[in-house]
């Protein structure tokens, strides 16, 4: 039929078309941003939960919309599919754009591997400081708002390894993700991992720092801990009842009622996941905090310990809480590698002030200080200390390291990674006098020279942030980048050193949260036939409504300092011309013996 409207009656199905546009126009008009606004919630929607796409087949579902908006058309599931392609590439378009002019940047990559999927899934994360420091900026709809923050953290995506987990096909994975990005490899500096041996090796073949990721480090420390036979078998016990609350749902109702009755605070003594760092530790200080619900309840008399028992436990909680503490501090994205060599300063100068004579002791000590020398030997690792006015020249963080020997490695960097700055456009270079003889004694002098003096100006920046430093260090709490900002003219060739080397945090914290993230929806009964690009597409999607709502918060904010600006301000404390960000501000960035 319509095919035979179009060859034999086209005037009369052109006329209908149009009037029915002329009907439904105004209507349509109407609807449209209801539309776009309403589908736009739907994709966020599904992207940051775990609901399938044939939600909305929905029966009630639909009716549910239909209430709402009678003339509103649901999406299809391949409609949505579409869309999160679409905003995908948006979101790759908006990141490329960020992080065209980085010079050095830092990533953080780890894979997950499915159990009953057969599927091996790595996520990658790069981490960059631009030459603004502190200052991201970001264009939304036409309009640019900015913001400070710490770091640049990017999300770039997560993908399926083809192949067996190795060195060489991890590389080619992540040469195609930064690719995507148009991020040139020679630009990658280092990565911080976990000890994984492919990662190591794909980061050693090519010529790549490695930074071993803080709290799974200090993690490994506490797994040998609890590895210890008195230790272990108090430990299942407590594991005993943390399995037992898990299962039964009316026990662990009991306890819950029991601990609100005994105004006891934090989390029950649930299990926790096997990739989670400290978590023994954490275990048993939630069993022990809720020690009185389990003597309270009948049922509970069998996980209950005795005199010595108690004392093994109340003795490991008490050499392990410092460790617990410094895996909680470098698991903040506001962190910096710099910060990893001076917590392990404190940590072995707390363990190693304890009685040496009991076996747990004499493990702790052991393993942080083989760890610690480890750390001491990773340059980058040395440089970002010495980079932070807060720790550089500070007695006590380095145990074998001297100062000097951090200050050459300085010099070096800079030297082979000099920054050659273009000619000016606007002028015109004078032409070359012409030399009759370039090949003489004191031409070749005054060559080696003129290469010298990057070195001799290298050298007097170091002389002069020794003397800044030693005037007047800032606080622990302080952000290194706001030094560097405000020094940069007086150092520019530290500064641009302390860039590269303070764009990476402590550890690799934010691939293990997005992985507890893909675990459930990789695992799920629901979504088991999810492709992996649909699960990117999916955390792109939920990446670029975070930095849509960041956006519009800093919009709303900058227009509500400017509605409330007057001329009764001008009077007001001085120090308030130069605005303080209350997020560089961490409660626990240096050790507190330090």
């Amino acid at each position: 039929m319509i095919t035979h409207l179009r060859s034999d009656h086209p005037d009369d199905l052109r006329k209908a078309e149009n009037e029915r546009k002329g009907k439904n126009g105004a209507k349509n008009e109407k609807n449209s941003r209801y539309d776009n606004d309403a589908n736009s919630n739907l994709i966020m929607a599904l992207s940051t939960s775990n609901v399938p796409f044939r939600f909305v087949k929905n029966e009630y579902f639909k009716k549910f919309c239909l209430l709402l908006n009678p003339d509103h058309i649901v999406m299809s599931p391949d409609a949505i599919r579409r869309k999160l392609a679409e905003n995908s590439n948006k979101y790759i378009l908006e990141i490329s754009k960020k992080v065209g002019d980085l010079e050095k940047c830092f990533i953080a990559c780890d894979g997950w591997d499915g159990r009953y999927e057969n599927v091996s899934l790595y996520a990658l994360f790069v981490y960059f400081v631009d030459k603004d420091f502190c200052k991201q900026k970001l264009v939304w709809f036409d309009k640019e708002v900015t913001w400070n923050k710490n770091r640049n953290l990017q999300f770039l995506g997560i993908q399926k390894l083809d192949g067996k987990s190795t060195a060489e096909n991890i590389g080619n994975l992540i040469s195609k993700l930064i690719r995507l990005y148009g991020i040139d490899f020679c630009k990658i500096m280092g990565g911080i991992t976990d000890a994984a041996s492919n990662l190591k090796s794909f980061l050693n073949r090519n010529d790549l720092y490695h930074i071993h990721c803080a709290a799974h480090s200090i993690s490994l420390i506490l797994e040998e801990a609890s590895a210890i036979p008195k230790v272990a078998q108090v430990l299942a016990k407590v594991n005993r009842l943390a399995a037992h609350l898990s299962r039964s749902k009316t026990d662990r109702k009991k306890f819950r009622d029991r601990s609100a009755a005994l105004k006891t605070k934090g989390r029950i003594p649930l299990p926790f996941s096997v990739t989670r760092w400290a978590g023994c530790v954490m275990l048993a200080v939630a069993y022990l905090e809720h020690y009185q619900s389990i003597s309270a309840l009948d049922a509970f008399q069998q996980f209950l310990l005795d005199d010595n028992e108690k004392k093994v436990l109340n003795h490991f909680i008490e050499m392990t809480t410092p460790f617990l503490e410094t895996i909680h501090n470098a698991e903040s994205d506001a962190t910096y590698c710099s910060e990893i060599v001076p917590q392990y300063a404190s940590l072995y100068e707390f363990v190693s002030g304890q009685n040496q004579k009991t076996r747990l002791v004499k493990l702790l000590t052991s393993e942080t200080l083989k760890r610690y020398s480890k750390y001491l030997t990773n340059d980058v690792a040395l440089l970002a200390v010495y980079c932070d006015p807060r720790f550089a020249y500070l007695d006590g963080v380095l145990k074998t390291v001297d100062w000097e020997d951090i200050e050459r490695n300085a010099v070096n960097y800079c030297e082979s990674s000099r920054e050659v700055r273009p000619a000016d456009a606007t002028g015109t270079e004078p032409p070359a006098k012409k030399s009759n003889n370039q090949n003489t004694f004191f031409s070749r002098f005054l060559e080696s020279k003129r290469q010298s003096q990057p070195t001799e100006s290298v050298r007097t920046e170091i002389v002069n942030y020794e003397a800044i430093i030693m005037a007047g260090r800032p606080s622990p709490s302080s952000c290194p980048l706001l030094f560097w900002k405000s020094n940069g003219a007086r150092f520019p060739q530290l500064s641009r050193l302390a860039r590269h080397v303070l764009c990476s945090p402590q550890s690799s914290a934010q691939v293990e949260r997005l992985f507890s993230r893909c675990g459930e929806l990789v695992s799920s009964s629901r979504r088991n036939r999810l492709s992996t690009k649909t699960m990117n597409d999916l955390l792109l999607n939920a990446s670029l409504g975070a930095l849509k709502k960041l956006s519009e918060e800093v919009r709303d904010k900058e227009e509500s300092e400017t509605d409330e600006d007057s001329d009764d301000d001008i009077g007001e404390d001085v120090y308030s011309m130069w605005p303080r960000n209350a997020t560089n501000r961490r409660s626990s960035s240096a050790p507190p013996s330090l």
